[in-house]
Order: C-alpha cells, then sequence, then structure tokens
C-alpha cells in the first residue's frame, strides 16, 4: 500500500496546536491553605489543545477499530511530564519524532485492518465503492474518529483523497488511504475545543455536548466517547449539571474508570519506579528469607495497585480509608518476606497488624519504593509526604550539596545517620520540613517490612509535622500509624488529593484563575466526606471543565 505521508495531510494543521498559547495568570500557583475566594457567576480559565497521551491513543483505537495492537505503547515516544502527570498540555506536545511515529501508526493500522473489518465501517461493497458511499464512510466514521461531525471543508478535503486515489489504486485502497488521512489528522490526535463560542450571559465559552462528551470520555475513561455519550451528544443533553453529572456517575461504574483511577495513582505516587527497583538486605543483617529479585518489584507494584483499586472502588471509597486501611495483598514471594499465610496461586488480601499499618503510607511497596537499595531512606519518605500528599514542594538541594547517603552503620540507627548528615547550615529550614515526617516511618525497613529495631538498637520512630498549612496537622506523632490517622481526617489532604486529580483531569498545574473551580471541587470532597468518587463528579461539574475563557483554543480547527 502506497503511504499517505506523501500527501501531507498530518502537517496541514499540526503546527497550530504545538504551542498552547499562555496567558499572564497561567503561573502555576498552590491553593492550599487560601482563604476562601468570592466568587460569583461563571469562573473560567484558559483551556489548552492537548494531544492524546499513548494510553488515550491505545485505547481509543481499541474503541474506534476493535484492534488492541498497543502501537503508541511500541512507537511513540515517552510523554514529557508536569508535576509527575504525563497527560499535561504544555508538557506533552508533538514532537519531529512523533510525527513520524503518527504516520507510522496509521499505515499500521490501515495494513491491520482486513477487508471485512474495514467493510464493517463502509456502507457499500469495497470494490465498488463510489464518491456517494465514500461519502457516507467519511461522515459516519469521520465523526467517530474526530469524535464530532466533520465539516463541510474537512469533509471535503478527505473526498479528495479518495478522488485522487480511487482511479490509480482502486477503491478499497483509496479507502485506506481516507482511512489513514483520518487517523493522522490532528482532529484526531488532539482534543480541541474550537466549535463553542462565548455567550453574552456570562462571556465564557460553554463546552458543546460533543467537546463535553470528548471531555467526560477522556477524563473518567481515558478513551473515546461511547455509543451512550454520542448519542447524548447527537440531542444536546451534555449541557446542564445535571445532564453531565448523570453520565458520570454512568461512567464510574464501568471497569474503564478502575482503570483510569489506577493510571492516576501510577502517576501521583510515581508507581512506575517500582519497575527497577532493587533492594537488599542490610549488611551485616541476618537475611530471614531469601529474595526474588526479579519477582519483587512487580509484586509489589501488583500490591499497591490491588490496595488502591479497592480502596477507591470497592466499600466507601474514602480518604479516611486510604490512610487508615490494614489490608495489604500478597502474592507467595510477598508472603514470605511479611511473614504471613501464602496464598495457594495469585495475590490474597490480609489484614495486617492495625498497630502496625495503616493505609497508604504503610504500604509495603511504597516504603520499598522510597529507600536506598541497601537501607531505608527516612529523605526520600518526607519529601513524598510532604510535596504529593500536603500539596508543599520542597526546593531542591544546592548543587554543591553531597546527596550521598551515609552507609550503614551497626552503631547507629538509620535516624541517626541521616540526622546528623542533614543537620548541616544551610539544609536545616528545608529538612525540618521532611526529616520530622520521614523518621516517623523508620519502623519500616528497606523491603517494608515493620521492624521494632535496627541492629539490636530500638527504633525511635517519634516525628513532627511543621508548617503545615493546617495547623491540626502540626505537631509531634509517633510512628507511621500515628500520622496516617492524623492525615486520615485532614482538610490540608483532602485539598491535596483534589488538586491533584484537578490536575489530572485539565491537563495543566492550577493558577490563579483556577481558584473558585478549585474551591468548588474541595468543597464538594469534603461534604462528601472524602469520598474519591465524589471527588471525580464534582471535577466534571466544576466551571473549569465545563467552560473555557474566550479566545483560548478559538479557531483551532
Amino acid at each position: 500500500m502506497r503511504g499517505l505521508t506523501k500527501l501531507g495531510v498530518l502537517s496541514l494543521g499540526l503546527a497550530a496546536f504545538l504551542q498552547p498559547a499562555c496567558s499572564k495568570d497561567d503561573e502555576p500557583t498552590s491553593h492550599s491553605g487560601k482563604e476562601r475566594l468570592q466568587c460569583d457567576g461563571v469562573n473560567t480559565v484558559s483551556a489548552e489543545t492537548r494531544l492524546l497521551t499513548r494510553v488515550q491513543y491505545d485505547n481509543t483505537i481499541r474503541d474506534l477499530l476493535g484492534l488492541d495492537l498497543r502501537l503508541a505503547q511500541d512507537l511513540f515516544p515517552l510523554e514529557n511530564t508536569a508535576n509527575g502527570f504525563s497527560n499535561n498540555a504544555r508538557a506533552h506536545q508533538a514532537s519531529p519524532l512523533g510525527i513520524e511515529k503518527y504516520l507510522e501508526a496509521a499505515e499500521v493500522l490501515s495494513s491491520e485492518l482486513t477487508a471485512d473489518e474495514l467493510a464493517a465501517f463502509v456502507p457499500c461493497e469495497l470494490s465498488t465503492a463510489d464518491e456517494a458511499c465514500a461519502g457516507d464512510f467519511i461522515a459516519q466514521f469521520g465523526k467517530r474518529a474526530f469524535r464530532r461531525p466533520l465539516t463541510d471543508a474537512e469533509a471535503s478535503g478527505l473526498l479528495k483523497v479518495f478522488q485522487n486515489s480511487s482511479p490509480k489504486y482502486g477503491p478499497e485502497e483509496a479507502l485506506r488511504l481516507v482511512f489513514q488521512a483520518l487517523l493522522q489528522s490532528p482532529q484526531f490526535l488532539y482534543r480541541p475545543e474550537s466549535i463553542s463560542v462565548a455567550t453574552a450571559e456570562t462571556g465564557a465559552v460553554q463546552l458543546g455536548s460533543y467537546e463535553m462528551a470528548s471531555r467526560l470520555s477522556y477524563f473518567l475513561w481515558n478513551t473515546t466517547p461511547d455509543a451512550v455519550l454520542f448519542e447524548a451528544a447527537d440531542n444536546d443533553e451534555l449541557r446542564t449539571a445535571e445532564q453531565i453529572e448523570a453520565q458520570a456517575r454512568r461512567m464510574l461504574a464501568d471497569p474503564r474508570a478502575r482503570e483510569v483511577a489506577l493510571d492516576f495513582n501510577r502517576q501521583w505516587l510515581g508507581l512506575d519506579r517500582l519497575d527497577s527497583v532493587v533492594r537488599e538486605e542490610t549488611p551485616g543483617v541476618e537475611a530471614p528469607v531469601s529474595l526474588n529479585q526479579m519477582q519483587l518489584p512487580g509484586s509489589w507494584r501488583e500490591s499497591m495497585e490491588r490496595f488502591l483499586g479497592e480502596v477507591v472502588f470497592d466499600g466507601e471509597g474514602t480518604v479516611h480509608d486510604l490512610f487508615t486501611s490494614p489490608v495489604v495483598y500478597v502474592d507467595a514471594e510477598l508472603a514470605k518476606l511479611y511473614g504471613v499465610e501464602a496464598p495457594a496461586e495469585g495475590f490474597a488480601r490480609v489484614e495486617l497488624d492495625p498497630d502496625e499499618r495503616a493505609g497508604l503510607l504503610t504500604q509495603p511497596a511504597l516504603l520499598a519504593m522510597f529507600s536506598h537499595p541497601d537501607q531505608s531512606a527516612p529523605i526520600k519518605r518526607g519529601v513524598f509526604v510532604r510535596e504529593q500528599i500536603l500539596c508543599q514542594p520542597i526546593d531542591p538541594p544546592p548543587p554543591s550539596v553531597d546527596q550521598t547517603p551515609p552507609d550503614p552503620n551497626p552503631n547507629l540507627t538509620t535516624r541517626e545517620r541521616f540526622a546528623d548528615h542533614t543537620s548541616i547550615p544551610g539544609c536545616i529550614d528545608c529538612h525540618k520540613k521532611i526529616d520530622g515526617i520521614g523518621f516517623g516511618l523508620e519502623n519500616y525497613d528497606q523491603l517494608g517490612r515493620f521492624r521494632a529495631d535496627e541492629f539490636g538498637i530500638p527504633i525511635d520512630a517519634s516525628g513532627q509535622v511543621l508548617e503545615a498549612t493546617e495547623e491540626r496537622l502540626n505537631g509531634k506523632f509517633n510512628g507511621a500509624v500515628q500520622l496516617s490517622k492524623r492525615l486520615a481526617d485532614s482538610a490540608q489532604v483532602q485539598d491535596c488529593i483534589a488538586t491533584q486529580w484537578y490536575r489530572y483531569a485539565t491537563g495543566r498545574v492550577e493558577n490563579d484563575a483556577d481558584g473558585c473551580s478549585l474551591q468548588q471541587v474541595h468543597d464538594a470532597f469534603q461534604a462528601s466526606g472524602g469520598k474519591l468518587k465524589e471527588l471525580l463528579v464534582a471535577i466534571t461539574l466544576s466551571d473549569a471543565f465545563r467552560y473555557r475563557r474566550p479566545g483560548s483554543q478559538d479557531g483551532a480547527q
């Protein structure tokens, strides 16, 4: 087959999407701990045109064509990330290599479709397809590919591809070239929202029903809209809060929403780090069990993913549960490591001692991930809690500071060695925010095991939270369980988790213009008692999700 690359279809519109526009209020701003805002009317933010991620591309192809090839995972460059998220519109943009791979993927998909599979999308016999049939194919399949009806100009341009190709290659090959053109178009690869216009009443641009269908589907499912969303869009029934909420709740009951929650948690918590984790026994400590270093990273990751899936989608699904549940999932390798009965196969749900385990911070996978190869890492653990759980970023250390961890010493605990290492003048201001949290997790070694002593020396797991924006979080605590219980009912923690989800949903880091939308989301989340699924519904009902600022994306066709 002749590739469509020579036709230059992709280049016709891609350049317009490469650099998202900035406005003066687009600088990131943290809203955790801010005073309440006075919010009247509709509060809009700039909306940037978003490129499909590799996960979204593969899911879209699966649901659009019925082909589960995972081409994007194999072909496309890794996304650049911002604040840990790969779907950030500023960070994830098309590169020259990426453009080549989009072209290649469309050609591969065109060749992978059998004649019968292609015929399922074409309303006539392939061998006798004429311009009328091609026009119907363009209108019908094009609507699904672009996630909205095509404009007359778009349909005309695609029909010309068929007209120019059919005499030379025959109708079936010409239709395949049209198919390639659709999948190489910026309207497929990106999610432009430029059809709707501002209303006189609000001065804001309310997203049209097709645009809202795409926002809902890519937020809650990471894929293209399904038939129900398309039908609602056809009837312009994705306008009101009630209509949007009904669809969001329907979608959250679908298994694809569970996959999205996993994708969010993977990025928020940085679970990909587990793939390359190597953990060993501390030198001088007799190993109680032999470790399968090849299996442990995968076991830890699966254990964490099962725990998070249960917390979000089973039972009440609250932030309180996230930080207090004593549940751990173990396979034979992890059961051996943590001293519980091994399941006959696969993973088993076990409840560990609630005096030793309480939710996310005591999950073995997280503790192992934020460790050094042969010892725990209180600084890494403290930074993680401060930045990802409290949304209080820590400045990186000066380049001149030696960050090499002190070697294990049988005469000193990890706490004693790191306390000396981090008491250097110039480092204290940051470390007082980090160390008091990290040292409180010292009851867990680099393998995530609970321990009462190190080298025979009793563990000191006392800690202290300083300079949290919520005053009730500040103060001393003893051990991870006490800290977790304090975090479990914290408004600052709820606001931080809501903000992390908001970043994931909008593809942006929040700025001053997001203040009222974030306040809407935070209020609804706290009113629900911290229910995580209610948080996702609240985001879909926020002004930032339903509206955009005039001028952002206008004309991006």
